[in-house]
């Protein structure tokens, strides 16, 4: 581009000494407009720095250049609304012609409007908000899928968010990436007014699953919102029986609260419905199972206290582990719950032949190895190579021979117990 044009565009400046704009657009007319290398033309470049004067003189002698794109299939009404140049946009929106271009994507797919709500720019979005009446044609999906009103529901703009909404009066979306719809999104992202919005404007949203097979509910009792699940299952009860995941693969709002070790969230979902502590995921796990497969002893703790969910305790999986047996496996000692809970007395046996004591005695056994192999390397530092091999097998056996000993003491002290309750 000729660098009396550009600067001419950047500044707003129709006349400067020798350089006429007019001659030059009438000229470029015949020949092809002059570009950057970006491909943008100074009706681009004019919106960019904001010269809203300079844009309006331009579109005066040519029309041409008002949906004209660059490299990146962008026209100036992209570029105002990305960066914000809202005087500008209002002065593109003044041409004939506005509809075609409010409606045209970029490379990408983007409409200026998906550059408006992007940018956080709320003057530009209502502008353009007001020209879209049919939101079914005017308010898109992207490439990658998502729309206007998703990014709102995304980036947490809820005021774009609700501009979209009141020109929406049919509760209608287009699924968003992942199969995502905007509710979805807010709920993960936690942007509690939007979603709020949201489920106000279309309360069925909530049921509907992503492309891994999860709710809004789902993903709200996982984010610990618990004031939306309750509003939720205020509307609908059915939503906390409704299997996450796929068909081969799945849990329940309960197993997820679980898995959160979130014990409000379970309070909140037994106060709306009451027996959902009865369910079980794919693996025939329990709510137990799952807090203790992921870390979460002291939910455990706590509910066995309780008494609330005592008789899922001796709960079989599919493999035929109870809670207590996955209890004992985590544990780096004998935890005195599981010598004192009645079901331990019961000597359930999973599919390997264990009850949940011989797993903690299998563990205590590993750890005493462990803490013996440990002591001896530290020896190592203090004596010589061959010294140090001679005393780890003396030592090793000695101590392994030790271990076995006091081991089949704490047997003989069982069996002795056991013979006497006879």
């Amino acid at each position: 581009m000729d660098p009396r044009m550009y600067f001419a565009a950047k500044k707003g400046s129709m006349e400067d000494g020798d350089f006429s704009l007019v001659d030059h657009l009438k000229r470029e007319q015949e020949n092809g407009y002059q570009v950057t290398p970006k491909g943008n033309t100074i009706l681009h470049v004019a919106a960019l720095f904001g010269q809203r004067g300079f844009v309006g003189e331009v579109l005066k002698i040519t029309q041409a250049l008002l949906c004209y794109k660059n490299k990146k299939n962008e026209t100036a009404l992209h570029i105002a609304a990305n960066v914000g140049q809202s005087e500008v946009v209002s002065e593109l929106l003044n041409i004939e012609g506005k509809e075609t271009l409010v409606r045209m994507t970029d490379d990408i797919g983007d409409t200026a409007l998906h550059k408006a709500v992007r940018g956080g720019h709320i003057d530009i979005v209502r502008m353009l908000v007001k020209l879209l009446l049919d939101p079914e044609h005017d308010f898109p999906a992207n490439k990658a899928g998502e729309t206007p009103l998703y990014l709102a529901a995304e980036s947490g703009f809820r005021d774009a968010l609700i501009e979209i909404l009141n020109v929406c009066k049919e509760p209608t979306y287009v699924a968003g990436p992942s199969n995502r719809t905007p509710l979805h999104v807010a709920v993960i992202q936690e942007h509690t007014e939007c979603l709020r919005s949201l489920w106000q404007w279309n309360k069925p949203l909530c049921e509907e699953a992503d492309k891994w097979g999860w709710n809004s509910l789902h993903y709200a009792v996982k984010q610990g919102l618990t004031e939306i699940v309750s509003d939720m299952l205020g509307w609908k009860k059915s939503l906390a029986y409704l299997p996450a995941g796929s068909e081969n693969d799945w849990t329940t709002a309960f197993h997820i609260a679980a898995s959160e070790g979130d014990v409000l969230m379970i309070y909140e979902l037994l106060d709306h419905c009451p027996d959902c502590w009865d369910m079980l995921n794919c693996n025939g796990q329990n709510a137990f199972h799952v807090a203790l497969l992921n870390g979460h002893e002291t939910f455990f703790y706590a509910f066995l206290e309780s008494g609330i969910l005592d008789s899922l305790v001796d709960e079989a999986d599919n493999e035929g582990n109870t809670p207590l047996h996955l209890l004992a496996a985590s544990g780096t000692r004998v935890p005195q719950m599981i010598l004192d809970h009645p079901s331990a007395k019961k000597m359930t046996l999973n599919k390997q032949n264990q009850t949940p004591l011989d797993i903690a005695l299998s563990r205590t056994w590993t750890i005493k190895k462990e803490k013996l192999v440990g002591d001896l390397c530290s020896i190592n530092g203090r004596l010589g190579q061959r010294d140090f091999k001679v005393k780890r097998k003396t030592e090793t056996i000695g101590n392994i021979r030790q271990i076995k000993k006091e081991d089949d003491q704490d047997k003989a002290k069982r069996d002795k117990m056991e013979i006497e309750k006879l």
